[in-house]
């Protein structure tokens, strides 16, 4: 029954990574040229939509991306159970610098602010105003 409720809100999440981003940061005014939403490609296209740091041998799949200037930060959504691990794994071996989650455990959230990871966790209440703090810690233009 877990794993079947794990998997439909990874198939639920998959549907709903960009456009959750994407209004985010149309709540929080961030500019357009601050963030990309960018779709499984090649590296070749990858680069063509923002000059993203992609890995010349293999590429894993990114939800998102909000820039400052230069600098990329790697965005990852998961719309899974509580305190899935794999949230936390899955984040961790893409080298992202930012998780939005439905529901993060304190181990999750002690995890990855010991690394110096950024963190929204939409379930709890007013969840998603932590991404102000997000923008302002990453030095991403928001309103």
């Amino acid at each position: 029954r877990n794993a079947l409720n794990g998997g439909l809100w990874s198939m639920a999440g998959k549907r709903v990574e960009k456009p959750l981003m994407l209004t985010l940061c149309r709540l929080f005014s961030v500019p357009e040229k601050n963030f990309v939403a960018k779709v499984k490609s090649t590296n070749t296209e990858a680069k063509k939509v923002v000059d993203v740091d992609v890995d010349t041998d293999f590429e894993r799949e990114i939800d998102f991306y909000l820039i400052n200037g230069e600098k990329q930060f790697k965005c990852e959504v998961k719309l899974m159970s509580r305190g899935n691990p794999e949230s936390a794994d899955a984040f961790i071996a893409r080298g992202s610098h930012l998780l939005v989650a439905n529901k993060l455990s304190d181990t999750n959230k002690k995890q990855l602010n010991s690394r110096g990871c950024e963190w929204v966790e939409l379930r709890c209440e007013d969840g998603y105003k932590r991404f102000a703090k997000v923008l302002q810690n990453l030095g991403v233009p928001y309103k």
